[in-house]
């Protein structure tokens, strides 16, 4: 059971404690209370209301406590003999003026929320239409948690200097209390009538609808899920950005914009099904999906759309053959073997559906490896996934810190890039004991902050701040479609000072560094069975699979295709010195396998990987139009 935070338990009790002084009455020891009670309030709510949204919010701090402190206060004045007096009436009147400001400021918090909360949150999209003013202070909105709570500070003081000195003292803390109950009040007023507008939901939506049927995008790319999904679609944003199509981004749940790597795409986030379904888009005629998720069936259900399956990865793992993907109009896989395993599972997908795009995202892998002064390893292990596929499980839980263990303990030394999946330990207790056990060994491996650290923190708070416009979500998308400034040149700054200890151990998690990144700074990969493997072909370097269930290496290969032209590693690290040693010989023993592989895998080599899918698009754009 978890300990009560000292906040918690301190308010009621003082509270408790101002009723019984008022009661005896005793206006110092009332006044010891009310200072308990005012210190403990603001943990207090931010304990008990986390991250509830506005109305609970707002209900509790403003009406629980302040009522209670302004009755006890009423309280002690009657009872220290003042209750017929002039100053009690004032008192009074104060006190009921103070808690109707207070509502009035909850009113118009809730009124600017819903005001500034948009039926439909646009990136790089005109809204100047809307005329959106820009954010309120972030202060003022969250006065209720700060200020607000000791608004009612000088009426209590005032009933408790009152209760020991006299009853004057009690009406001028009545009249302060109004005073700064009313400012909050006026000050909260100017952003609510300058943000009236936006409260036509209707029209906004409107407004959105028209700035984006304008720009006549041809194709949907549709994504919907869990928050920590997003590196789904921000791996399709650099083929979305090369694609000569008109392409509109469509997600589903406003809290994933934040997620978003920076794209010039148009992007619209509509979280209502209704307004999904209201939001025509003539021009658009194919819809891509790059997961599958429950709300896709919103789209799937509109019949103007040739729905595809791109996914978010080509893999040997049951996740690349779904049954879900019978929904869909066509299934887009990279090579012949992607073919194959829809084929060989039986899910009910029809081979006349399937078309084979390759991976388009590919053109930033070479295969030659950036100069470092040692060899670099990349450990790339997938989450514990929901497949129940042992052979394709996570090699976190069985071998991941003991695999790390022997690599740092090398000789002649490495550098480790330590990839771990964006989804780690979200299903598993041990999975995300293990990532934080490789952590740790990393980091005493490390031997403490380099000198680039402090440096690429800088750059990366540059880079937070080019990405994510400031204000409120209302704000954001008005400024959003200004192009980004100087978002390249820092990146660029920030990739250098990443790369530029070649012997430090890195945690390469996130979209920075990104994935092919890591592949043309790494000499060779060990990863778990998924798509990491299948894109490393592309960098045609050794690599080796881990066999965490202990399979016959025969068996593991002929199930898991991917590891046909890699040394297979089992959980006893059996082979581990060996396969490196071997990695970094010539002539590679394996490059004959790897390009067969390849091809089988990423199907036949294009000077450009996005030309198979730029026809594949092309065909199925024509189709919908007849």
């Amino acid at each position: 059971m978890k300990k009560l935070p000292l906040a918690v338990a301190t308010l009621p009790l003082a509270l408790l404690g101002m009723f019984v002084t008022a009661v005896v009455p005793s206006g110092w020891a009332y006044a010891v209370c009310a200072a308990a009670a005012y210190g403990a309030e603001p943990g207090a709510m931010k304990r008990v209301t986390g991250r509830m949204q506005p109305l609970p919010r707002v209900g509790l701090s403003v009406a629980a406590a302040s009522a209670l402190r302004g009755a006890s206060a009423l309280a002690l004045l009657a009872r220290a003999g003042q209750g017929e007096s002039g100053a009690f009436v004032l008192a009074v009147l104060g006190f009921l003026v103070v808690q109707a400001l207070r509502l009035g400021y909850a009113g118009l918090l809730l009124y600017v929320w819903w005001c500034r909360r948009l039926p439909a949150v646009t990136r790089n999209v005109d809204l100047s239409a809307l005329r959106i003013p820009d954010a309120p202070p972030r202060r003022l909105m969250d006065l209720h948690r700060g200020p607000l709570t000791f608004v009612d500070l000088p009426l209590v003081a005032g009933a408790a200097v009152a209760a020991e000195a006299g009853a004057r003292w009690a009406a001028g803390g009545a009249g302060a209390a109004v005073l700064a109950a009313l400012v909050a009040v006026v000050l909260l007023a100017v952003p609510a009538w300058r943000s009236r507008h936006l409260a036509a939901k209707g029209r906004v939506l409107a407004a959105v609808r028209a700035e984006v049927q304008e720009y006549e995008p041809e194709v949907v790319v549709y994504f919907s899920g869990n928050l920590r999904s997003a590196y789904q679609l921000n791996g399709w944003l650099p083929v979305l950005e090369r694609t000569r199509h008109r392409v509109v981004i469509v997600l589903r749940e406003r809290e994933m914009l934040p997620r978003l790597d920076v794209t010039t795409r148009p992007v619209v986030c509509l979280p209502l099904g209704k307004d999904l379904a209201a939001f025509e888009l003539p021009s658009a005629r194919v819809a891509l999906f790059a997961a599958n998720a429950a709300n896709n069936t919103h789209l799937l259900r509109m019949p103007q759309f040739r729905s595809v399956y791109i996914g978010h990865g080509d893999s040997d793992k049951p996740t690349s053959f779904n049954p879900f993907t019978k929904v869909y109009d066509e299934v887009w896989v990279a090579g012949p073997e992607g073919r194959e395993r829809y084929a060989r599972s039986g899910v009910g997908v029809a081979d006349t559906d399937i078309v084979e795009v390759g991976r388009p995202a590919l053109w930033p892998i070479t295969t030659t490896t950036a100069a470092a002064p040692q060899p670099t390893v990349l450990y790339a292990p997938t989450w514990e996934g929901f497949h129940g596929d042992e052979g394709a499980a996570t090699s976190l839980t069985t071998m991941g810190p003991a695999l790390v263990r022997a690599l740092l303990a090398r000789q002649p030394r490495i550098r480790l890039l330590y990839r771990p999946h964006p989804l780690t330990g979200t299903l598993d207790r041990r999975a995300k004991a293990a990532h934080d056990e490789i952590l740790t060994l990393i980091k005493a491996a490390n031997g403490g902050v380099g000198e680039d650290d402090a440096r690429l923190e800088r750059l990366a708070a540059r880079l937070e701040a080019l990405r994510q416009p400031g204000g409120d979500e209302a704000q954001a998308a008005r400024d959003s479609a200004r192009p980004v400034a100087d978002w390249d040149t820092v990146f660029a700054a920030w990739q250098d000072a990443y790369w530029a200890d070649g012997t430090r151990h890195r945690v390469t998690a996130g979209s920075r560094p990104g994935l092919y990144d890591c592949f043309n700074h790494a000499d060779v990969l060990i990863a778990d069975v998924s798509g990491v493997v299948t894109d490393f072909l592309a960098a045609d370097k050794p690599y080796a699979v881990t066999n965490p269930a202990g399979l016959d290496p025969d068996v593991f290969r002929g199930r898991y295709p991917a590891a046909a032209a890699g040394h297979v590693l089992g959980p006893d690290l059996v082979g581990l010195e060996e396969f490196l040693d071997r990695a970094g010989s010539a002539p590679d023993p394996l490059a004959a396998e790897r390009a067969q592989l390849r091809a089988r895998l990423l199907g036949p080599a294009e000077a450009d990987p996005l030309a198979p899918f730029e026809r594949a698009l092309d065909a199925l754009l024509r189709r919908a139009a007849g």
